[in-house]
């Protein structure tokens, strides 16, 4: 029996290919679950928004939450647009307390911020309204026949609330 001598280990090369690839599946599944399932899932806002009014003489935009969502005034950006042309400089960091760049005395409604404003907790609750004037330093004002659209921002989720548009 010196002559028969049997050196195979090629059965169990399988095997041990079988366990390491499940291992690297178990490991990269589970990799993924991590850094996915770390990510919270913003839920976009949903409400409706509209220019209640546009007047020329002093550039006031007054704007009423007509229905959906409530929102907190601090996660939203509000841009307007005149005639596609959209303002130099805009309501980015709400609520503002005192008079923001490019614009006209202090906001009002929800968008005046607290504590100086309690009549509001800059939740904007259906029904309530927020204005703003723009001043002659902004880009752009706007005229009799233009193209007004205000574009609410919600920062959070990434989403447009609402761009109602009016023209004037």
């Amino acid at each position: 029996m010196d002559g028969l001598n049997i050196d195979n280990d090629s059965g169990i090369s399988p095997v041990i290919g079988l366990i390491l690839m499940t291992f690297l599946v178990v490991i990269f599944s589970a990799a993924v679950y991590a850094v996915v399932g770390s990510h919270s899932l913003i839920e976009p806002v949903i409400a409706d928004i509209e220019i209640m009014g546009a007047d020329v003489s002093d550039q006031e935009v007054v704007l009423v939450h007509r229905g959906g969502q409530s929102f907190n005034v601090s996660e939203i950006s509000i841009l307007i647009s005149i005639n596609g042309k959209t303002l130099e400089k805009n309501l980015i960091d709400l609520p503002v307390a005192g008079t923001p760049p490019g614009f006209l005395h202090s906001v009002g409604g929800v968008l005046w911020s607290t504590p100086t404003n309690q009549t509001h907790d800059n939740i904007w609750d259906p029904g309530d309204k927020g204005d703003f004037n723009i001043a002659g330093t902004n880009s752009d004002q706007f005229n009799p026949g233009d193209l007004l659209v205000v574009t609410i921002y919600h920062r959070p989720s990434g989403t447009i609330i609402s761009s109602p548009e009016r023209r004037i």
